[in-house]
């Protein structure tokens, strides 16, 4: 089953049986800023707009009045919420990627741009491991999704599914509300497929189970296709006998005509 993002209309963060090269990096601050002032610098290199509201080099800057303000702290959490607001950094921090990301894509630099916006990705675990709140999910999500496409390792995909959860555990309540349920599009909805998309191809059980429980309970009207996709793809992509079984069990249970054996 292949992980298929569809998220955000500005710029696309997933294609379907291609190589990517998503971040590799640890959730370390210093590491994860280096590398984006690094791949800001070849944006700044190309960018020719005079009258932009925002530049590249704007940008550099906020980073770097970020990293300033961050890299000085000890890793004491106690230290690190007296001292600044995780929760106001962690946006901050999603939005210069962002940001920074869609100057790349006004410059040609497709690549340069996904390897920025990877970067929320190992951000925003640092942040969370830091008691922060997520406010800001779409290009975490698009990360994520070039992030689970390069592993093929179901070990390697188990260990993503629990930093997803991490990160889920954080994100914002107004978010899970899912208020705005009619938009296919809306991150939290493609964030619950992805990781049941990635739990299924852990081939781990008892992780396959805590996802699909979790689209039963926040996309209940979507589980009945969810599971019959899931279903058509046992075949496709050849799963394990345990695996199609527990997949069954749920299209049986959730689908919308349940087949009869």
């Amino acid at each position: 089953m292949c992980v298929k993002i569809v998220n955000g209309a500005h710029k696309p963060s997933f294609y379907p049986n291609t190589q990517m090269t998503a971040s590799s990096l640890s959730p370390e601050f210093s590491l994860i800023m280096e590398r984006f002032l690094s791949l800001s610098e070849r944006v700044a290199e190309n960018w020719e707009e005079d009258k932009a509201e925002t530049t590249p080099d704007l940008l550099i800057r906020a980073a770097e009045q970020l990293h300033d303000m961050i890299a000085h702290l000890t890793e004491d959490d106690r230290k690190l919420q007296e001292d600044i607001d995780i929760d106001q950094c962690c946006d901050y921090g999603l939005h210069l990627f962002d940001e920074q990301s869609d100057l790349a894509l006004r410059c040609g630099l497709d690549a340069i741009a996904e390897q920025i916006e990877d970067l929320c990705f190992p951000f925003c675990l640092w942040a969370v491991r830091h008691h922060a709140t997520i406010s800001h999910l779409q290009p975490v999500v698009n990360a994520l999704g070039r992030k689970a496409n390069e592993l093929r390792e179901p070990g390697a995909l188990s260990s993503l599914f629990t930093q997803v959860n991490e990160i889920m555990d954080a994100i914002d309540e107004k978010i899970r509300q899912d208020i705005d349920s009619n938009d296919p599009m809306r991150p939290w909805r493609i964030l619950l497929i992805n990781r049941a998309i990635i739990a299924t191809r852990s081939f781990q059980a008892v992780l396959i189970d805590t996802a699909y429980l979790d689209i039963v309970n926040y996309l209940p009207h979507e589980a009945p296709g969810f599971f019959e996709n899931a279903m058509e793809q046992m075949d496709l992509v050849g799963y394990p006998n345990h695996v199609k079984q527990i997949v069954e069990t749920w299209f049986q249970r959730y689908a919308a005509k349940p087949t009869l054996h």
